[in-house]
């Protein structure tokens, strides 16, 4: 199943189940790694507003930093590991889809 569709689930209340976080996870995984070779990727459009508030990032984020925001939020990293949300945060600067201040 398409993540984004999961999304729009999780949004409207739905529950998300484990074989699909795991799912998710590995997607995302997925979606990092594209995002290196590919600027057309949708996980790098912007995602909408609704999906934006129910993942508790900011209005305008992108599709990938929303999926890294919910997993990090359902499947927290273990201690000592880097936030998913992080990783992706650092990744969109390297390639330079994001710039620092």
């Amino acid at each position: 199943m398409n993540y984004q569709l999961l999304l729009e689930f999780y949004s409207s209340g739905t529950e998300i189940s484990k074989d699909e976080l795991k799912m998710m996870d590995i997607e995302l995984d997925t979606q990092i790694e594209s995002i290196k070779v590919s600027r057309t990727q949708g996980c790098l459009k912007i995602a909408p507003k609704h999906i934006c508030k129910a993942v508790l990032v900011c209005e305008g984020s992108f599709w990938i930093t929303c999926l890294a925001a919910f997993l990090d939020k359902l499947l927290p990293p273990s201690l000592g590991s880097k936030a998913r949300g992080a990783i992706v945060f650092d990744e969109l600067i390297r390639l330079g889809y994001l710039f620092k201040a």
